[in-house]
């Protein structure tokens, strides 16, 4: 049997590492009927469109359409609402479950759920690709979530909505609790507290290690909590790649007295790479010609192209 299997598998265009996971992830399948059991399941996935590499990169990432029942119509469920195969195989991986789910039972009434808020179908689909779960959970522990989102002073109509149902949804109701009190130490009101939650929800998926280094940082540059509370995106920047260079920068053109050392922290700091070398250091090397090099030092990336 193991000899006929592993025939029928490379006669499909599995190469040796596919076989190799697949048989790691469902070892069975090497007793499995090469020509009652395997042949017949192939034979399906080909008529539903998959043949060759794509064939091959579906039964290797997802070994259980070899032995499921009934998997066609969910991939094509899945196909249809992801809008083509390579975001199809993209959900797949992030998610091996997925083609495992009761449409009818669970998936359905929760999209028709979020539908109802106003979420839109392309919303939906970056849901599926990048938090599946959020789709093929229970529908209690949704509801919850959305009611959540929504007494924290988002609706959902917001453009954040949907990733602050992302941050509440996989955080437990203790760990969410313990996240703000811990934000709440450094002097921020529950006013300001939902503040900094609507724009940037993210906020309470960072560790505390993240906040408290970026909120000391930000104190230091001179920043008011209420200030942070307003523009929360900068806890979520990179202290070493983004806080701390640019800061740097600003510093040394200050230091210099020229044009850019006094600017909004803030304005300066969601600038695109690109943005910021072409408005703040590549103008000032010739007054200041260490500036690029003490930038990229302090940790930068490299010169965008």
């Amino acid at each position: 049997k193991p000899d006929a299997v592993l025939r029928l598998l490379k006669q499909e265009g599995l190469d040796d590492a596919q076989i190799r996971r697949l048989v790691l992830s469902h070892p069975r399948v090497l007793v499995a009927d090469a020509k009652d059991t395997l042949e017949p399941k192939i034979r399906a996935l080909r008529e539903g469109g998959f043949s060759g590499p794509e064939l091959a990169r579906l039964i290797s990432t997802c070994p259980s359409v070899t032995r499921q029942r009934g998997v066609l119509p969910r991939i094509e469920f899945w196909r249809n609402l992801v809008g083509n195969d390579e975001k199809l195989f993209k959900a797949i991986e992030g998610s091996f479950s997925l083609l495992h789910f009761r449409l009818e039972e669970k998936v359905i009434p929760n999209l028709l759920f979020l539908r109802s808020l106003g979420i839109t179908d392309e919303k939906i689909r970056t849901i599926v690709l990048r938090r599946p779960r959020l789709i093929t959970s229970g529908m209690d522990r949704i509801r919850a979530a959305v009611e959540q989102v929504k007494g924290m002073g988002i609706p959902p109509d917001s453009t954040v909505f949907v990733e602050a149902l992302y941050t509440v949804f996989f955080l437990r109701r203790l760990a969410l609790d313990a996240k703000l009190e811990f934000l709440s130490s450094f002097g921020w009101s529950q006013a300001e507290l939902m503040l900094a939650f609507r724009r940037f929800p993210r906020i309470l998926g960072l560790s505390e290690k993240k906040i408290h280094s970026g909120m000391d940082f930000l104190k230091k540059a001179g920043c008011r909590p209420s200030y942070v509370a307003s523009r929360s995106v900068l806890l979520g920047y990179s202290m070493e790649r983004r806080l701390k260079p640019r800061y740097h920068v600003l510093q040394s053109l200050k230091m210099n007295g020229l044009h850019g050392g006094d600017v909004d922290l803030y304005g300066v700091m969601v600038l695109t790479e690109k943005k910021f070398m072409s408005k703040y250091v590549i103008p000032n090397t010739e007054s200041i010609p260490e500036l690029l090099e003490s930038y990229l030092a302090a940790g930068a990336k490299s010169i965008p192209s």
